[in-house]
């Protein structure tokens, strides 16, 4: 049996397969609703590529089906948070999201064991939302943190401050029983001078630059230290990860690298190529199996 399952195809079928409580932690960069199609850009400077997903969004008659059946879903919390929605923004492309969202975040958390977490990856513009979402499926006395990852790179506007952080949403699945093995850095006050102490909420990790090494081009490729930090940080010595927007890989080569086994889901047959050779280029070539869903 291989460490890490590969699935190519639509996350939702894929998680309706996978058995109850069978994750410690669950890492998600999902699409933020930024009306961007993204390409695949491995040289600098490079603005057009292999078109690796569109992340616009539009009501149509897929989010139709999609809120029939929200609506008649047996938990009430559920039934209220999608009514609230739509009496806040109607059918846009903003509810049409949302309810893509919730979806799968109702298959999250039948998959999260009773003592696992699941950390949420978004941007500023989608975090407020998100953590509405979250709060009504997991419960406000789940919610653990919101990790800021603050990095350098990015524009610049003359009207606003800089926008150079994303918000990490981490809520357990039983409130106080997660686990948690918390990084460390050298504490800076007089009082606790020589000692250790947990690191804060926001975290200076550097986003990817044009020069890394560990670049593959992937449009929205995170950090290895980053995903490193959450695996430890979040799962037990060979806990079991599941990623399903899984990109570039990043999360899957976290696990593997630090021994545990691990599910990536993505419905883009690009993001599966790019993991595979990430995963061969370490080593791991004979770790993984691939299963394609239609």
């Amino acid at each position: 049996m291989s460490d890490c399952l590969l699935i190519q195809g639509d996350n939702l079928d894929a998680l309706k397969n996978l058995s109850d409580k069978s994750f410690d932690l669950i890492y998600l960069d999902p699409p933020f609703r930024s009306e961007q199609i993204y390409r695949n850009t491995k040289s600098a400077g490079e603005t057009s590529g292999q078109k690796i997903f569109d992340d616009r969004w539009r009501w149509d008659d897929k989010s139709e089906t999609t809120l029939r059946k929200l609506r008649e879903h047996e938990s009430e919390s559920i039934t209220k948070l999608v009514g609230g929605l739509e009496l806040l923004l109607g059918k846009s492309g903003k509810y049409c999201y949302l309810l893509f969202m919730i979806e799968r975040l109702i298959e999250l958390k039948r998959l999260l064991a009773p003592s696992g977490s699941i950390t949420l990856h978004c941007d500023q513009y989608a975090s407020a939302w998100l953590r509405v979402v979250l709060d009504a499926l997991f419960g406000e006395d789940n919610y653990l943190n919101t990790i800021c990852w603050c990095y350098g790179l990015g524009g610049s506007s003359p009207r606003r401050f800089p926008r150079k952080h994303d918000d990490i949403l981490w809520y357990s699945r039983v409130a106080d029983k997660h686990f948690f093995n918390p990084p460390t850095e050298p504490a800076r006050s007089q009082m606790m001078h020589g000692k250790m102490k947990k690191i804060p909420d926001f975290w200076y990790i550097p986003s990817i630059n044009n020069m890394a090494h560990e670049r593959t081009g992937y449009p929205t490729q995170k950090p290895l230290v980053l995903l490193e930090r959450i695996v430890l940080a979040c799962s037990p010595a060979g806990g079991r990860i599941l990623d399903p927007f899984c990109g570039s890989g990043t999360t899957l080569l976290a696990a593997l690298k630090h021994g545990h086994t691990c599910v990536g889901i993505d419905i883009a047959a690009e993001a599966i190529e790019t993991t595979i050779r990430r995963f061969e280029n370490e080593g791991f070539d004979r770790s993984y199996s691939l299963q394609k869903r239609n």
